[in-house]
């Protein structure tokens, strides 16, 4: 009786629930079923499934037991909550509530060699005056036979609000976000730039990044190596204070970089995140989250194909896709300066 409920959990309820192999803004990225399996069936996931397939993922049974009591560790608010309530005091999921801003370095780093995706900054409601965007020194002539950044995007339907969290909307995406860096590149600063709208999540999405990797190549073959290649993200949080500032009168999406720690040229691959933090801490206090690491991360997010590789996210899901856009003026000053000084 016990192998027969076993069974019918794991083969009928299971995949009904989780809806593990279809394609919706829903339910994408949820392989709860696959973590199961995983779990209840080790040969299973050493002979199906790759460590790059498991990487894209998160899921951790304990957790999920805990979120059914309305727990979740990786967001302190719910904990608060409760404990406000055990008080007698009232408390609103509305209500801000602001948490110590840390900053991300070398040694803030969790024993599987990942870091937290999300630091939460309070600081959504401060106004930075009148920093200068633009640097006319900067501008040179524009030579498009051989551009200078690649933009690609491995997970090329992550889109923001008003919208679905995915969208094939180009105008509404993490594409729209590359077209307005490459656009401010190109016009303002002589910066050749590519934005390639190449989608690669859309089926099997653990495989996002060995499909991304097909497209880079194509254009590192075609052109050689760039000075700059960004894969273009976003991030997915549920506090817009932390991932939101507010620059010469506009709410603005804040950037993250996120490397791999293993890959081979890691410290090459660094030199080059460094030089875009050090720059946007310069220019724009607040408006660089820092840096997310990860040991091998999927495929090493690729950076192991050029010395010049990052990955950048550029707000979550919970920005407005006009907020991200806006970023982009921002971005491409920062990138002017730092291919300028190398």
């Amino acid at each position: 009786m016990c192998i027969l409920m076993l069974t019918v959990i794991l083969v009928i309820i299971l995949p009904c629930i989780a809806k593990a192999n279809s394609y919706s803004s829903n339910v994408k990225r949820n392989m709860f079923y696959v973590e199961v399996l995983n779990y209840a069936m080790p040969t299973v996931k050493t002979t199906s499934f790759s460590e790059d397939d498991m990487a894209e993922n998160c899921f951790s049974i304990g957790n999920t037991i805990l979120k059914t009591v309305g727990l979740d560790i990786n967001n302190p608010k719910s904990l608060l909550g409760r404990e406000v309530a055990f008080l007698g005091l009232s408390y609103s999921k509305n209500e801000d509530v602001s948490f110590n801003e840390f900053k991300l370095d070398d040694k803030q780093i969790k024993k599987d060699g990942s870091t937290s995706k999300s630091n939460t900054q309070n600081d959504m409601n401060l106004e930075n005056k009148d920093l200068t965007v633009y640097n006319p020194k900067l501008k040179k002539t524009l030579n498009t036979s051989k551009p200078e950044v690649l933009i690609y995007h491995t997970h090329t339907t992550e889109s923001y609000k008003p919208g679905d969290a995915n969208s094939f909307d180009n105008t509404q995406n993490v594409c729209a976000v590359g077209d307005a860096i490459v656009s401010e590149l190109q016009n303002n600063y002589g910066i050749s730039a590519i934005n390639d709208k190449t989608v690669h999540d859309a089926e099997a999405y653990t495989q996002s990044y060995s499909r991304s990797a097909v497209t880079l190549d194509k254009y590192l073959k075609k052109y050689g190596d760039f000075k700059l290649i960004i894969d273009l993200h976003r991030d997915s949080v549920d506090d817009k204070k932390s991932v939101t500032t507010r620059m010469n009168g506009e709410n603005i999406s804040k950037f993250m970089l996120v490397m791999a720690r293993k890959n081979p040229h890691f410290d090459k691959n660094m030199a080059m995140a460094n030089s875009v933090i050090d720059t946007s801490n310069k220019l724009f206090p607040g408006l660089c989250k820092g840096v997310c690491y990860y040991n091998y991360g999927t495929r090493y997010f690729n950076q192991d194909k050029s010395n010049n590789a990052i990955l950048m996210e550029v707000g979550a899901d919970i920005n407005t896709s006009d907020e991200s856009k806006a970023t982009g003026k921002y971005v491409a000053r920062i990138i002017a300066e730092v291919l300028n000084n190398r």
